[in-house]
């Protein structure tokens, strides 16, 4: 299976006169957590109902650990831990909460997991679309014209 991606041009915006070409991953769809269930099911011998409560625990107890101030690490998947954004003051003295700015949670893939996807291949769109209505790393699926690009190594 091709990682499907396509071409296009950024706009500088310092300098609007100027662009550049980039590859970013076109858009496949979305695997919803039903069907994410169906197939560890395939995989194993637990029901569906068993997998679907254990991913449903999932998303339902991965917040409450962080908002704890914990990093939830998963042997094999990764580590997903809170970061704070925050305004600076000039003494530690004028920090409170009001200067939190923002939070986000932040996934850190493990290493079996990123060496998994270490040779992947990819497919090349041969039309460029333009990257001024793109989200960043996120493209426009492309047409039906594909060129290979060979993997970095067979799996």
């Amino acid at each position: 299976m091709s990682i499907r991606l396509s071409k296009i041009a950024k706009t500088n915006p310092l300098d609007r006169t100027k662009s550049k070409y980039y590859l970013v991953q076109s858009k496949r769809g979305t695997i919803k957590l039903e069907d994410f269930a169906k197939e560890i099911v395939a995989r194993s011998a637990l029901t569906l109902g068993d997998v679907q409560s254990v991913l449903s625990n999932l998303v339902e107890i991965l917040p409450l650990f962080i908002s704890l101030g914990q990093t939830i690490h998963l042997e094999g998947f990764g580590t997903f831990r809170l970061t704070v954004k925050s305004s600076g003051t000039d003494t530690p003295e004028e920090l409170t909460a009001h200067n939190v700015k923002s939070t986000k949670i932040v996934f850190l893939p493990s290493t079996n997991l990123k060496r998994s996807l270490e040779h992947l291949s990819f497919e090349i769109d041969k039309h460029v679309s333009s990257g001024d209505n793109h989200e960043d790393g996120d493209g426009e699926d492309g047409g039906d014209d594909m060129s290979n690009h060979p993997p970095a190594g067979e799996h």
